[in-house]
C-alpha cells in the first residue's frame, strides 16, 4: 500500500483528542438533595462499570471515525493486481511520453530503438482496462495528442532533456485527465547528454512516474561537429575565408586521418584530415574563396559515422553588395588621398563612400553607413560627440585620423573610455606590426611585410598613450609608441592612425601601405563583429532582426516548405520569430527575393551515443523531480508487468465509508445509553 498524499497522515495526531477528553473530563458534577444514600450503594459497582465500558467503546469509534477520516485524504492506494480481487479497480489517466530523438534511431537486434519503444508502448495500451485514459507525447511536443497516433510517430530533429519531458507530460496530464489515478510512462534510451537539464522544478501534481528503459547502455562510437565558426573578419570574392570547425571524437579509440571538408554554395572548396583523441574537441581550420556577393551558404562535412544526420554542420556568411563608408572631414583636413585610395576599390571593393564636414555628423543618418572615417577634426559639439558615441555602440566602426589640434580627438577618447593623444614633431619609422590580426590576414606576403613597413618615414605623429578600454597595438613605431591602435568600446571597433592622410605628416599616403590598409579599415570596420550570419538550433525559438522593408516577409524553411513569421515592428527594423523542425538553411524572403540566410543545426548533445545505467537514471530523475521514479523491465510480447505495476486501488472511498459508518455506531450507542 501507499499514500498519494503521505503528509496528510500527520493529521493522525488527531486521534489523540477523544482520549484527552476522556481522561479529562472537564463537567463540573452536580449537586443533588436526596433523602438517604443507602438505596444507592447496592447498584453503585454495576453503575459504575457500565458507565466506563460506554466511555471506552465511544472513545474507540470516535479515535477510528478520526483516522480513517485521515487516510481518506492520505489517499491509500492497494498496488499490484492482487488488489483488484477483493477490492476492484480504479481507472487510470496515463500519458505514454516517447522520446523520438535522433538516438533513438540507433539499430540492435530487434530493430530501431524507437520502433521498440512504440511496440513497448503498444503492450501499455493492450493492459488498459475499460475507462482507462490513455494520451501519448512525443519528447519535444507540447500537447497530449491522440493514442491513434503511436504508431505513426515519427523520429524528430528537436532534443528535449528526459527530465524535462517528463514535468511537460504530467503539468499537461494535470490538465487534461479526468481520473485520480495519474501516471507518466516516459520510453526512451536515457541518452545521458540530454537526460537532464538545469533546472530544479519539484513535479507538480499527484503524478506517478513509471521510466521504461529501451535499448542497451553499450557505448556506440561517433564523431560530432560541436560548432562552426567563419574565422575571417573581412571576406571579398575571390580571397580565402577562414572556417573553424570544433570536431569531438565521442568513442573510446583514437581516429587518426579523419576527413573534414568545407562546402560553400554546395561546392567543396577546402578539405583536411586531424587526429581526433577520445572526448577531445579539436579545432579544424579550412579555408576557402567565395565567388559571388550577398549571402553565401555553406556546411562543414565529417565522414560517415554512428550518426549520420549531426555529419554535416551549417553556417552562413554574408558578403555586401556594397558598403557605404562616410568620411566627415575638418575644416583644414585633407581627404583626397583617403578617397583616392577607397575609389580605387569601388569596382572590386564594393566601397561607395560620402563626404560631409564635421559640422553635418548632427543631422546625418550615421545608422545608414557601414563605417565613419573621421579625418582631422578640429572642433566637434557635444551633439556629435553623443552620436559618435552611440554609432560605435550599437556596432559601426570608426577610423579617426588626427589633426593639428587633438583636443578634439581627446575629447572623443575620453568618451570611449580610451587613452589620450599628443602631436609631437619628431622623425621615426614603422617598426613592427602584428601581421596575424585579421586587418592584414592574406594581405601582404612574408617578403613583402618588412619592405612595406620599413618605406614609411614618419615626421609629425600623435603620440597616443592607451587608457582603460579594451586595446590593441596593430602596428608600432621606433620607441614602443602606437601607430595604428584598436579599441574596443561596447559593440563597436574604432581604429586610430596616429598621422594625419597627409604628407607633412608622413609619407603614408604615398606608400604601397596605404592603400590595401584603408581598404581593408573600411571592410574591417564595416564588419561588425562577424561576417558570419545567425545560428539557432532546430526546436529554439529564434528572433532574427532584420532591416525595415515594405512588404511580406516569408521564410523558406530547410525542408522547402514555407512560412510566414510572427513580425514585430521596432524603431528601422522589424522583429520576426520563427521555429525550425529540421536542419539546413533558412531563408528570408520580402517579396519572393532572399534578404537574409539563417543556419539551423542541431543540437550537438545528440551526437554523443552513451547511456546511463536505468537505476542511475532514475536516482538523477527522482532528485531533479522531488517525486519517486519507478523503473519498469517491459516486454512487448508479456504486458503482464504493466498490469503487475499500475496503480491497482485507491481506498480511500472505503475508508470514507468506514469513517461514516464508526460515526453512526458512535452516534447510535451515545444516544440510546443516554435514553437508559
Amino acid at each position: 500500500m501507499i499514500f498519494v498524499n503521505p503528509l496528510v497522515l500527520i493529521g493522525l495526531i488527531a486521534a489523540v483528542l477523544p482520549l484527552l477528553v476522556h481522561l479529562f473530563n472537564f463537567r463540573r458534577p452536580r449537586r443533588l438533595e436526596y433523602s438517604s444514600l443507602a438505596l444507592l450503594r447496592s447498584i453503585q459497582q454495576m453503575a459504575v462499570q457500565r458507565v466506563r465500558i460506554r466511555n471506552w467503546l465511544l472513545l474507540v469509534l470516535r479515535a477510528l471515525a478520526l483516522c480513517a477520516l485521515v487516510f481518506v485524504f492520505a489517499r491509500p492506494t492497494l498496488v499490484g493486481s492482487s488488489s483488484t480481487q477483493f477490492f476492484g479497480r480504479s481507472s487510470v489517466s496515463m500519458v505514454l511520453a516517447i522520446d523520438a530523438s535522433l538516438s533513438m534511431m540507433q539499430r540492435d537486434s530487434d530493430g530501431t530503438r524507437l520502433d521498440q519503444a512504440k511496440a513497448m508502448a503498444q503492450s501499455i495500451v493492450q493492459s488498459a482496462a475499460p475507462g482507462d485514459e490513455i494520451f501519448i507525447m512525443r519528447s519535444d511536443a507540447h500537447q497530449l495528442e491522440p493514442i491513434n497516433d503511436l504508431m505513426g510517430l515519427q523520429p524528430t530533429y528537436v532534443t528535449t532533456a528526459a527530465v524535462s519531458a517528463i514535468r511537460q507530460a504530467a503539468e499537461l496530464l494535470g490538465q487534461e485527465a479526468t481520473h485520480l489515478n495519474r501516471i507518466v510512462y516516459y520510453l526512451g534510451d536515457l541518452q545521458e547528454s540530454t537526460l537532464m537539464d538545469s533546472l530544479q522544478t519539484s513535479l507538480q501534481g499527484d503524478v506517478r512516474v513509471m521510466l521504461i528503459p529501451v535499448g542497451g547502455t553499450e557505448v556506440r562510437p561517433n564523431v560530432g561537429i560541436v560548432d562552426v565558426r567563419v574565422a575571417s573578419r573581412i571576406v571579398d570574392p575571390g580571397t580565402p575565408v577562414a572556417v573553424e570547425a570544433t570536431v569531438v571524437n565521442h568513442g573510446a579509440s583514437l581516429i587518426d586521418d579523419y576527413a573534414v571538408s568545407l562546402y560553400l554554395e554546395g561546392k567543396r572548396v577546402a578539405q583536411t584530415s586531424v587526429a581526433l583523441a577520445p572526448e577531445v574537441p579539436v579545432r579544424v581550420l579550412l579555408r576557402g574563396a567565395v565567388e559571388t556577393r550577398g549571402w553565401i551558404a555553406g556546411h562543414v562535412v565529417t565522414e560517415d559515422d554512428g550518426l549520420a544526420e549531426d555529419n554535416q554542420r551549417y553556417f552562413t556568411l554574408d558578403v555586401p553588395e556594397r558598403r557605404d563608408i562616410l568620411v566627415v572631414h575638418g575644416r583644414q583636413a585633407q581627404t583626397s588621398h583617403v578617397e583616392l585610395a577607397l575609389s580605387l576599390q569601388n569596382d572590386s571593393g564594393g566601397l561607395q563612400t560620402t563626404k560631409i564636414p564635421q559640422r553635418g555628423l548632427a543631422a546625418a543618418p550615421l545608422s545608414q553607413y557601414s563605417a565613419i572615417f573621421l579625418i582631422g577634426p578640429d572642433e566637434l559639439s557635444s551633439g556629435a560627440v553623443s552620436r559618435l558615441d552611440q554609432y560605435v555602440q550599437d556596432g559601426g566602426g570608426l577610423l579617426i585620423f588626427p589633426g593639428a589640434d587633438p583636443a578634439p580627438v581627446n575629447i572623443l577618447m575620453e568618451t570611449f573610455d580610451a587613452g589620450h593623444v599628443a602631436i609631437e614633431e619628431q622623425e621615426t619609422s614603422i617598426e613592427s606590426a602584428d601581421f596575424e590580426h585579421p586587418l592584414f590576414e592574406g594581405v601582404f606576403t612574408a617578403s613583402e611585410r618588412a619592405q612595406r613597413l620599413e618605406a614609411v618615414r614618419v615626421h609629425r605623429a600623435a603620440r597616443y598613450v592607451p587608457g582603460a578600454a579594451v586595446e590593441q597595438t596593430l602596428i608600432m613605431l621606433l620607441g614602443q609608441a602606437p601607430f595604428l591602435q584598436e579599441i574596443q568600446y561596447k559593440n563597436g571597433h574604432i581604429l586610430f592612425l596616429a598621422v594625419a592622410p597627409e604628407l607633412p605628416w608622413s609619407d603614408l599616403p604615398v606608400r604601397g601601405l596605404f592603400v590595401p590598409l584603408m581598404y581593408r579599415a573600411a571592410h574591417y570596420l564595416s564588419a561588425g563583429g562577424s561576417v558570419q550570419g545567425e545560428e539557432v538550433l532546430v526546436g529554439e525559438q529564434a528572433t532574427i532582426r532584420v532591416a525595415a522593408v515594405q512588404g511580406q516577409i516569408t521564410l523558406e524553411m530547410p525542408d522547402g516548405t514555407e512560412q510566414m513569421p510572427t513580425e514585430r515592428q521596432v524603431f528601422g527594423a522589424s522583429l520576426i520569430e520563427f521555429e525550425a523542425d529540421s536542419p539546413g538553411i533558412t531563408q528570408v524572403r520580402m517579396e519572393n527575393r532572399p534578404v537574409r540566410l539563417v543556419s539551423v543545426g542541431l543540437d550537438h548533445r545528440e551526437s554523443r551515443l552513451s547511456y546511463a545505467v536505468p537505476e542511475e537514471a532514475g536516482g538523477l530523475l527522482e532528485e531533479a523531480l522531488d517525486a519517486p521514479v519507478d523503473i519498469l523491465e517491459v516486454d512487448s510480447q508479456d504486458d503482464g508487468a504493466m498490469r503487475q505495476a499500475r496503480v491497482g486501488v485507491e481506498l480511500w472511498r472505503h475508508f470514507l465509508v468506514l469513517a461514516l459508518l464508526l460515526l453512526a455506531a458512535e452516534m447510535i450507542l451515545a444516544s440510546r445509553w443516554r435514553s437508559r
